[in-house]
């Protein structure tokens, strides 16, 4: 195929996918991206809650949340990349989605702006504001606004968070410090990738994010490589692009 198809998605949702790019790929051959993770997510999410989608890419993971939260609820979806967020916008239009406010912008410890490296479209969700972790090839650079989440979601007049879905290729640590009042007031039940191939050019590492969620005051949880299901995280010194279940202590997965 050359040109990008609509098809038929979860939840009566469509999808606008684009030949050669790997997320697309998968949903067009198996009808599956990340089962586990849209698993568990179909069993969180509620009508009426608040989703921040960080990192929206061609808005998966954003098209879901906005069915089960409903029109009583909404999703933000940040995404800094000028591609993805066209995409974004047309699945968004496609499915005529009222309950979703996408923000062109990528979030840090701080304000400002920041070169982003853009990948090819076979790799897409690989943009980052470090460098390639794996052998990505590079498309494009773009300047871009950086800005803290707290500050992002409250000029978005947000004023509480539910779940906060986070994949950002190694800028995990530094949105995170960018979210201490997020989380601190609000405990969002949260599901991040954690990668240190894609967190040590940007002076961070997954030891560093596990400590500042535990210093917030959350439990971790992977994904059971057999049953799929949630299970207590086994710390160790390395990750590689693995996604983790971050809540509050004392809450079920």
């Amino acid at each position: 195929m050359r040109s990008p198809i609509d098809v038929d998605w979860l939840d009566d949702l469509r999808l606008t996918l684009y030949p050669g790019n790997e997320i697309c790929r998968s949903i067009f051959v198996t009808g599956h991206y990340e089962p586990n993770e849209f698993s568990w997510l179909n069993r969180v999410l509620k009508p009426g809650m608040t989703f921040v989608d960080v990192g929206a890419n061609l808005g998966a993971y954003t098209l879901f949340a906005a069915r089960h939260v409903s029109d009583s609820g909404c999703v933000i979806a940040i995404e800094p990349s000028s591609r993805e967020m066209q995409a974004l916008r047309k699945n968004v239009e496609l499915n005529s989605l009222k309950n979703i406010y996408p923000l062109h912008v990528a979030v840090s410890d701080r304000a400002g702006e920041v070169e982003l490296l853009i990948a090819s479209v076979r790799h897409a969700g690989h943009n980052t504001l470090g460098a390639f972790g794996y052998d990505t090839e590079l498309a494009n650079r773009e300047k871009v606004s950086i800005g803290r989440l707290d500050d992002v979601l409250e000029s978005a007049s947000v004023r509480r968070v539910d779940v906060i879905k986070m994949d950002i290729e190694g800028a995990e640590l530094a949105a995170l410090k960018g979210a201490a009042v997020t989380l601190e007031r609000d405990h969002p039940t949260m599901l991040l990738e954690l990668s240190d191939r894609a967190l040590n050019p940007q002076n961070a590492t997954s030891a560093e994010v596990l400590a500042l969620l535990a210093n917030h005051g959350y439990e971790m949880y992977g994904f059971d490589g057999a049953s799929g299901c949630p299970v207590p995280l086994h710390r160790r010194d390395y990750f590689d692009s693995e996604n983790i279940i971050a809540v509050p202590k004392g809450s079920t997965p």
